[in-house]
């Protein structure tokens, strides 16, 4: 079978014709993923990125931030999306996915993968969005500063804490990461 160039986003996506018939560009199905649904295209992506040589990351890294900002990326496809620039992300993958940060339907996804690439820049848009979060999302972020052993969240964690007007579970898990924090 012959090779075939990956696409780039000055080309358009790929379809390779063989004896199986054309077979979809899985870069671009990864971004239409639904729940529930066909994952093939999903897991060809990250057979990709899991097999990836370390001198290519920052190329497949481009690759997964330019589909994370696909217009129309599904919820699901982000997730899958996510998780990949969770293994292989660096500074460059942040502002995409603290943008994630703000969505109700992407929020986790995006936490997970900020929680996951190293360096100051991630952590510090998580910390950047503890005040524009609430609920679960904002719990769920305060445990994400405790597992990155962020101290420069320890005021904005420690305000939370003292704040009767939050909800209890919300005090509790500042709390938490707090001791957790001052163990670090």
């Amino acid at each position: 079978m012959p090779s075939v160039p990956p696409a780039t986003s000055s080309t358009p996506p790929v379809v390779v014709s063989s004896e199986a018939g054309p077979t979809k560009d899985p870069w671009v199905e990864i971004t239409r993923l639904t729940y529930g649904g066909d994952r093939s295209y999903a897991w060809s992506v990250r057979e990709q990125v899991i097999l990836c040589a370390p001198e290519n990351r920052p190329k497949l890294e481009e690759r997964l931030i330019a589909a994370v900002t696909r217009p129309g990326c599904t919820d699901a496809g982000l997730a899958a999306l996510c998780e990949l620039l969770g293994l292989i992300g660096s500074a460059r993958s942040v502002p995409a996915l603290a943008a994630l940060l703000l969505a109700p339907a992407t929020v986790e996804s995006g936490r997970a993968a900020l929680e996951s690439i190293p360096g100051p820049e991630a952590v510090s848009a998580l910390r950047d969005a503890l005040p524009r979060l609430s609920g679960n999302a904002r719990i769920g972020l305060i445990g994400s500063l405790a597992r990155r052993r962020d101290t420069l969240a320890m005021p904005a964690l420690t305000a939370l804490r003292d704040r009767t007007s939050e909800p209890a579970d919300l005090r509790e898990a500042a709390t938490r990461a707090l001791d957790h924090l001052s163990r670090a």
